[in-house]
């Protein structure tokens, strides 16, 4: 058994015509079914992306206009249930079990990989898919045959939270978290699978415990850390956006045994340690990154930033620009790299939540100091003696 997650990616790019309809089947018969090709225009394109994982493969294809129809006596023949969705407005038509899918608008379809399916679009057609091997999602969905070729609509809780859950997931790359990791991935994604689906009261409680409980948190997470340079972020403004209760966000930072302001505080404090440790050519000073990173009060974030990484904030910000002026030494002279030429101030958020964590334990915050003032004035003299 698979215990860590594999990313595996193709094109048919390099492959001769004459041979993309053989490979195609054999490419797509792992992560999808062993689904026969043929173009209409006679030219077959294909991309596909795959994370394998225990029991599912998550899998992103885009397809060039084709028929297709599944082969059920070929060595890969599977029992596997799969989900799939249009990644774009893009048309298709899917068939099995006497059963008609009109694929449009970001619906999904759970079908059956042992039962030949038919399909059709008439136009380029990415998609997503979800392959899950029966055994994990049986006790989920222990009739799983009355749900097929039913659309799911994409304003589906689970289905949303499914899609959110994916696309932070796609942003790891080929960063492998473990067996650990894996596991428990394959289990959310099971059981947002199985609530999209819809399943029987004990399924549904299961999941929620489990999958949704973990996307909800996701999506959260995810939402903050676009947010952590805003005056307005708080538990209420995270709560409308992710459309959960303020209550029902804090509980869930509390299951992971922290709070959503200490959540806050440890973003802000990595985004702020990244900013300060990059040699801009502007040079902003200590003080202004510090109040776009959401501090309110220089001499409280002094505090906290020495607690956590062991020197002030401008021992930080002068080494930076001084590795920034030697860089720009060299470059006059013809001598530099270009380490220093991309002084972009992004960092994705699998980056940010690693340094997130690396922070230990913090003394309870106190919100107020996190927020930026209304009116931002120039920061007095003895705040910004705090900083050194």
């Amino acid at each position: 058994m698979l215990n860590a997650p594999t990313t595996f990616r193709f094109s048919l790019q390099a492959v001769p015509q004459p041979q993309r309809r053989e490979v195609a089947m054999e490419v797509l018969s792992t992560s999808l079914c062993r689904l026969d090709l043929t173009a209409h225009d006679g030219a077959l394109e294909m991309e596909v992306q795959s994370r394998i994982l225990p029991g599912i493969t998550v899998t992103e294809t885009r397809l060039s206009p084709h028929r297709g129809i599944t082969h059920l006596d070929g060595p890969q023949k599977t029992h596997d249930f799969v989900l799939i969705w249009s990644a774009s407005p893009g048309k298709g038509c899917v068939t099995q079990l006497g059963k008609e899918f009109n694929a449009s608008g970001g619906q999904a379809v759970l079908f059956s990989s042992q039962e030949q399916i038919a399909w059709e679009t008439g136009e380029a057609f990415p998609f997503i898919s979800v392959k899950i091997q029966r055994s994990a999602l049986h006790a989920l969905l222990p009739n799983a045959e009355t749900g097929f070729l039913r659309p799911i609509s994409p304003n589906n809780e689970a289905l949303r939270l499914l899609n959110a859950y994916l696309s932070g997931l796609r942003l790891l790359g080929d960063a492998d978290g473990g067996a650990a990791f894996a596991h428990a991935t394959a289990t959310h994604i099971a059981d947002l699978v199985a609530l999209a689906v819809g399943t029987n009261r004990d399924g549904t409680q299961l999941a929620a415990q489990r999958g949704l409980r973990a996307a909800r948190l996701d999506a959260v997470k995810r939402w903050v850390l676009t947010q952590l340079g805003s005056p307005d972020l708080n538990i209420n403004t995270a709560a409308t956006a992710v459309g959960l209760s303020p209550r029902s966000v804090q509980m869930l930072f509390e299951l992971e045994g922290t709070t959503f302001t200490s959540y806050v505080l440890r973003g802000r404090l990595a985004l702020a340690h990244h900013r300060l440790s990059m040699p801009q050519p502007e040079k902003p000073t200590v003080s202004e990154i510090v109040y776009h990173c959401g501090f309110g009060d220089l001499s409280y974030f002094a505090s906290i930033f020495r607690k956590v990484y062991g020197e002030a904030p401008s021992d930080v910000r002068r080494r930076a620009i001084a590795e920034f002026d030697q860089w720009h030494e060299q470059a006059q002279a013809g001598m530099a790299s270009d380490r220093h030429t991309r002084t972009g101030d992004s960092l994705q958020a699998p980056r940010l939540n690693k340094a997130i964590q690396r922070i230990g334990a913090l003394p309870q915050p106190n919100p107020i100091l996190l927020k930026k003032p209304e009116r931002q004035a120039r920061p007095r003299r003895t705040a910004q003696r705090a900083l050194t």
